[in-house]
């Protein structure tokens, strides 16, 4: 991703949007809630995520979405990776990267309780 393309994502979402995702997942990292948590569908912090996302989808923005993978706090990467295979539709390529991320998240022993609900996620509904 060249600098013009990263600053056009400027140009076509509101930069309250694009905080707001940023945000939300850092009240959610704080609030315990997380992408694999199969209870945390039901939470608003997750429903605006969801919200954030389909906003992108919905214009096939993934491109710019998938630009979220870049941040490695708050588990940015993985609420990525979740909300595009769950509520997007990518292409195969973008696809096996949200795969990648969340098996990295699996295979991490720095956050357990986010390992354990990766791990269950994959056998749930992986490849």
């Amino acid at each position: 991703m060249t600098l013009p393309n990263i600053s056009n994502i400027f140009k076509k979402r509101p930069i309250e949007e694009i905080l707001s995702y940023v945000v939300q997942c850092k009240k959610n990292y704080f609030a315990g809630v997380y992408p694999g948590d199969r209870n945390a569908k039901e939470k608003t912090g997750y429903k605006i995520l969801v919200e954030i996302a389909k906003s992108y989808f919905d214009k096939d923005l993934y491109d710019d979405f998938a630009l979220y993978f870049m941040e490695g706090q708050y588990f940015i990467q993985l609420w990525t990776a979740h909300l595009i295979l769950e509520y997007g539709q990518p292409n195969e390529e973008l696809k096996k990267r949200c795969f990648d991320e969340i098996e990295k998240y699996a295979d991490n022993d720095l956050s357990p309780k986010v390992a354990d609900q990766e791990k269950e996620w994959l056998i749930t509904y992986g490849k």
